[in-house]
């Protein structure tokens, strides 16, 4: 591959078992959909795994273990292999540029969240966050999705850039309202990775389901792991359960609700989340109630979604979308701010920017 505006994105974050094998929603938001946007601006760009060479720097492995070399900017999304970071001074000495890309602050990462056991450099020394860390000391640049993110890094690192998560909104079609039935609300998720968010709701979700005689739907349960109902001290008579899906059928999980939550602990890790959660609920037509988080606070003072502060906010806001009316029109200006404001064509603009700066870096 001849030198010139080259990206190659490195992840090892993928639904392994999927044919052909996808990435896992991290890469696909911080890299298939980025690199698809920075193609369109003249880039060449590709995506796979990591490959070390010693005179060429990372290669990206695409098939068959067979690596393509020559890339001069290199983005690195959640590797945290000690192999890695120690190959970065080298692949910077034969010319690349190296770029890790952060989406999550592993820094702050909650005991109860099932990353903090499986990134702990006891568990495992040669994959953890502490080489994740390394990585990101070493360089050089740092694409962050959130501003908590930047100002974090900023302060610990020069050339550090911020590109919020945009949706690929041509792929989600807004469900219909089904307002000839009593409205279910719902959360689309895996409960391994919580940081005691659901318990947000616990003390008073299971009687107002009761009450108003609602159904809620967990969308996303692993066989494997605990149902949201355990978290949220639901009673199973009233909760239903879909399983999580690959990305590339993702949007049929929000099929079965009416009303979607965002429930955040307040902690610093969760301060570091993007909204991209409301922009799904958004695009597939659910009007939802997130907890007071930064971006969650940033995405409702630009007209999408509801924010909930305390149980009385939390109820209200549910007593009101029980009106089909109210979710209907509701639904139509979260999607037309989303359309105007978050998808991933107007990041795009935003990647070619960051792109740019980060290759005249010397």
């Amino acid at each position: 591959m001849t030198k010139g505006r080259t990206i190659g994105f490195l992840t090892l974050d993928w639904a392994w078992g999927t044919k052909p094998l996808q990435p896992n929603g991290c890469a696909w938001y911080r890299c298939l959909l980025p690199m698809k946007e920075l193609e369109k601006h003249g880039w060449r760009v590709g995506m796979g795994f990591p490959q070390i060479h010693d005179d060429h720097g990372f290669g990206i492995v695409i098939e068959d273990n067979k690596a393509v070399h020559g890339w001069n900017t290199i983005i690195l999304k959640l590797i945290m292999l000690g192999d890695v970071a120690d190959a970065i001074p080298a692949a910077q000495r034969a010319g690349q540029k190296i770029v890790v890309d952060v989406d999550d602050f592993f820094e702050g990462l909650s005991s109860t969240n099932m990353a903090y056991h499986t990134t702990d450099p006891q568990r495992d020394p040669k994959n953890n966050r502490q080489h994740y860390i390394r990585t990101i000391e070493m360089a050089d640049a740092v694409i962050t999705s959130t501003p908590f993110l930047f100002d974090y890094y900023s302060k610990k690192r020069k050339n550090v850039f911020l590109v919020r998560n945009g949706i690929d909104l041509e792929r989600w079609k807004p469900r219909k309202d089904m307002a000839f039935r009593v409205p279910t609300i719902g959360w689309v998720g895996a409960t391994p990775w919580r940081s005691n968010d659901l318990e947000q709701l616990s003390t008073f979700i299971g009687p107002y389901l009761k009450q108003k005689g609602l159904k809620f739907h967990h969308s996303g349960h692993l066989s494997t792991a605990s149902p949201a109902a355990t978290q949220l001290a639901i009673n199973t008579n009233h909760i239903t359960t879909s399983p999580m899906k690959p990305i590339s059928d993702y949007p049929q999980m929000f099929k079965e609700i009416d009303i979607g939550l965002v429930p955040l602990n307040d902690i610093p890790f969760n301060h570091a989340k993007s909204f991209i959660k409301g922009l799904e609920y958004a695009a597939a037509g659910i009007p939802f109630v997130s907890s007071p988080l930064p971006e969650y606070c940033y995405l409702a003072s630009r007209g999408v979604g509801r924010i909930a502060k305390n149980k009385e906010q939390w109820v209200g806001h549910f007593n009101e979308l029980l009106d089909p009316k109210i979710r209907k029109d509701e639904v139509e200006v979260n999607y037309e701010i989303v359309k105007e404001k978050f998808t991933m064509k107007s990041r795009g603009v935003e990647w070619n920017e960051v792109m740019e700066a980060i290759s005249n870096l010397r």
